[in-house]
């Protein structure tokens, strides 16, 4: 599509019928698997005989205790008195694990799905630009040897994040202005929103620029198809000449087409030569400073 056409992310913003913001490369990290000290104390903490000794511990008076302390020191030199205070341990660590488990306050929702839920420009220009980029990642080509040198140099996850922060930006300015006043203040609302229409626009062209390099990854990919399929038939052209000089009775050796399909591979590898130089141009405005709303 040529770059003065109009913009491209008007027709490009829904996935599968629906407004979808992601925040690439942002999801959360994985929890840490539990480690040895870990899983010998859940271990402990299971222990029901041990946590029944922490009870009774804790229903002892002061007096008892003492008695009790005193007979271990005795009979098994002290040791006997860390059986209850483990006891104690497990109880407090069951208690914790208790607390913990209680549902968490509901957060509040992610900006991208507050920003989804608004529907307006820079709610359907970030989504556009989550799309173009998932479905470039989605491309053949894109895992290609051919793009290696773009994917070092074009990190799309970032782009997208920018988008998306960029656009959650202009939807708090937009909230921030409340709704349209009456009197004289009308006319300054007027231009705010005006202006920040503007702004959403612009941020527009960056989810154009991605949405140009994932058709072009998408071209990319079909030609990678059909080189492999010529290449393929390349390699077998040998074998079916074989056959036609062995099946001709000495009437000559034939070509098998050997000739056209080495000429159909050069003529691929040159259209993808093309297509990676027009994705490195495409990503020219991408390489700019994006503009904040004002």
């Amino acid at each position: 599509m040529p770059e003065d056409a109009g913009p491209l992310w008007q027709d490009r913003y829904l996935t599968d019928g629906r407004l979808v913001i992601g925040r690439a490369g942002a999801g959360r990290p994985a929890p840490a698997e539990p480690g040895a000290w870990d899983r010998f104390v859940d271990t402990v903490a299971r222990l029901d005989w041990l946590a029944w000794c922490g009870r009774e511990w804790r229903n002892l008076d002061g007096g008892q205790k003492t008695m009790f302390c005193l007979l271990a020191f005795i009979f098994t030199g002290g040791l006997a008195v860390l059986v209850p205070l483990a006891g104690v341990g497990v109880l407090r660590y069951r208690e914790d694990q208790a607390r913990s488990a209680l549902p968490p306050p509901p957060a509040p929702p992610p900006a991208e799905v507050s920003l989804a839920a608004w529907d307006t420009i820079e709610a359907r220009v970030a989504a556009a630009a989550s799309r173009a980029w998932a479905e470039t990642l989605r491309e053949p080509s894109w895992h290609s040897p051919f793009l290696a040198g773009t994917r070092a140099a074009f990190d799309g996850d970032a782009e997208v994040r920018q988008v998306v922060e960029l656009a959650d930006r202009i939807r708090q300015a937009r909230s921030g202005l409340g709704p349209r006043p009456t009197g004289p203040a009308a006319e300054f609302w007027d231009r705010q929103q005006t202006a920040l229409d503007d702004a959403a626009r612009r941020l527009g062209h960056r989810a154009d620029a991605l949405i140009r390099h994932r058709d072009q990854a998408a071209a990319l990919s079909a030609e990678l198809q059909h080189l492999t399929d010529l290449e393929r038939l390349e390699r077998s052209a040998a074998e079916v000449d074989v056959l036609t000089v062995e099946t001709s009775y000495g009437s000559g050796r034939g070509n098998a087409g050997l000739g056209g399909v080495a000429e159909d591979i050069m003529a691929v590898r040159q259209a993808m030569t093309d297509l990676v130089e027009l994705m490195t141009r495409t990503r020219a405005p991408l390489a700019e400073p994006p503009e904040g709303p004002a």
